[in-house]
């Protein structure tokens, strides 16, 4: 899991400030399973290290850098 959200965070970090960034391209990056991916990404945000953002569907939320 700790592998999996310091991949997530190369990723936000690498994207230029402020732009949210959708799930559905996750796993296409990471090669990981997208249930594990998600259980990554709550614990980022509870940890107040990235935020999700609703988008026009309530399945596909952003994230970004908090």
């Amino acid at each position: 899991m700790e592998e999996t959200k310091t991949r997530i965070l190369k990723v936000l970090t690498a994207l230029p400030n402020g732009v949210l960034y959708s799930t559905t391209d996750w796993h296409r990056l990471l090669g990981e399973d997208k249930r594990e991916i998600r259980h990554a990404l709550d614990e980022l945000e509870a940890e107040g290290k990235i935020e999700i953002h609703k988008s026009g569907r309530s399945d596909k939320p952003l994230y970004k850098l908090a």
